[in-house]
């Protein structure tokens, strides 16, 4: 029996076997433009990138290739009508709401993003802290702008929505700083990093409930923003500071969007969004209310998908896990069907998988290989499964 894909990703977040494995899919611009024009779609559509040059495909595309999920943002009357809410500034550079200034930078492999120039707090103190023009997320219209576009998106597709509104916590100092700048403070001013997080946190959580108040009845998940906490060999952050000083910050908003989300739609379940080798914090994630975990990158140390699906996967479902490194943007066709056959046996039976790219898809990877991941998935993904 064939199933909408809101029903099919509902099943799944529900630990059921569906119809098939659900899909998903994040591009990047540039890949986006590629894509279509792969798939000879032309759609009236101004696709504005965020400041990470992620884009919310149209409907029509998703559904021509088997994705089951769309994603909803924050939106003011002017995003609905194409602006991204970036200011330009002299010589092609640009600023965002928090004062961080950026250039553009293109890659080798195509595709362009923009790297921070300027971070706003980089020689900050604890008083810059207070006096900082923190942004207010009470814009007029973006209640209304929000809802009418989940509201559209629910009735007028059968697709699952996944709704992201506040940015993150752990990375935005980042940002704000500069990297080596928050490493360092985090261990020689605990202090003034502590107070920093706070500041993003209550920032964040206003986020979040204004668009959870807004579109949280048509929502199936809920991405809490994207907090990198892991590199390739290990996690980012020793286990006394992430307990101590990053865990408390994160928890407190998970537990915040959770209080919220009962009382509003109960089913939705909440997403992690962290890369690279964070196995030594997942169970501290789940504890703190996080119910999807992404995207379950493949090769970092202590992350194998059958490992992972055999210790969590009773607990956790999971989001991801197709090799974005090596795989999609460089291997052959049936390199890519032997990938998503090796994640589909690694966390598929049962129900508690949601088949997708282990990150956002970029310009390096040909449309081809996202077309026949989304196949195979469909064709080796289909229940009862016979890997």
């Amino acid at each position: 029996m064939s199933l909408t894909s809101r029903e099919r990703v509902v099943a799944a977040l529900n630990h059921q076997e569906a119809d098939r494995v659900p899909i998903n899919m994040i591009p990047l611009y540039d890949f986006y433009i590629n894509l279509k024009s792969y798939l000879g779609i032309e759609i009236n559509e101004n696709p504005k990138p965020s400041i990470s040059m992620e884009v919310i495909p149209h409907p029509q595309v998703l559904k021509k290739i088997g994705v089951d999920i769309i994603r909803v943002k924050l939106s003011t009357p002017k995003q609905l009508a194409g602006s991204n809410g970036l200011s330009d500034m002299p010589e092609g550079y640009i600023k965002d709401e928090l004062g961080v200034i950026y250039k553009r930078v293109n890659q080798m492999g195509g595709g362009s993003y923009f790297e921070v120039v300027k971070p706003p707090l980089e020689n900050a103190t604890l008083d810059d802290l207070e006096r900082f023009s923190w942004p207010d997320p009470n814009i007029p219209g973006v209640g209304e702008a929000t809802e009418q576009n989940a509201k559209r998106l629910y009735e007028d597709t059968d697709l699952a929505l996944m709704g992201r509104f506040g940015g993150p916590i752990v990375e935005l100092p980042i940002y704000l700083m500069g990297m080596e700048n928050w490493m360092m403070r985090t261990v020689t001013n605990p202090e003034f990093a502590g107070l920093l997080l706070d500041k993003i946190t209550e920032m964040q959580i206003a986020y979040d409930q204004l668009g959870l108040e807004a579109c949280g009845k048509y929502l199936q998940i809920f991405r809490v923003s994207g907090e990198d906490l892991g590199t390739q060999n290990g996690p980012l952050y020793s286990p006394k500071m992430f307990h101590e000083l990053i865990l408390p910050r994160l928890r407190k908003r998970w537990q915040a969007a959770r209080q919220l989300l009962d009382q509003i739609n109960p089913s939705v379940k909440i997403m992690l969004h962290s890369c690279g080798s964070i196995r030594k914090f997942i169970p501290d994630f789940i504890r703190a209310g996080i119910q999807v975990l992404d995207p379950v990158q493949p090769h970092p140390k202590d992350m194998d998908s059958f490992e992972l699906n055999r210790e969590f996967g009773e607990q956790l479902c999971f989001h991801g896990g197709i090799d974005i490194q090596h795989v999609l943007p460089f291997g052959t066709i049936e390199q890519v069907e032997e990938e998503v056959k090796t994640r589909i046996r690694a966390f598929a039976k049962g129900g508690g998988y949601i088949l997708a790219p282990a990150h956002t898809v970029q310009a390096d990877t040909p449309p081809q290989n996202i077309v026949t991941m989304c196949q195979a998935a469909q064709r080796y993904g289909t229940y009862p499964l016979s890997l």
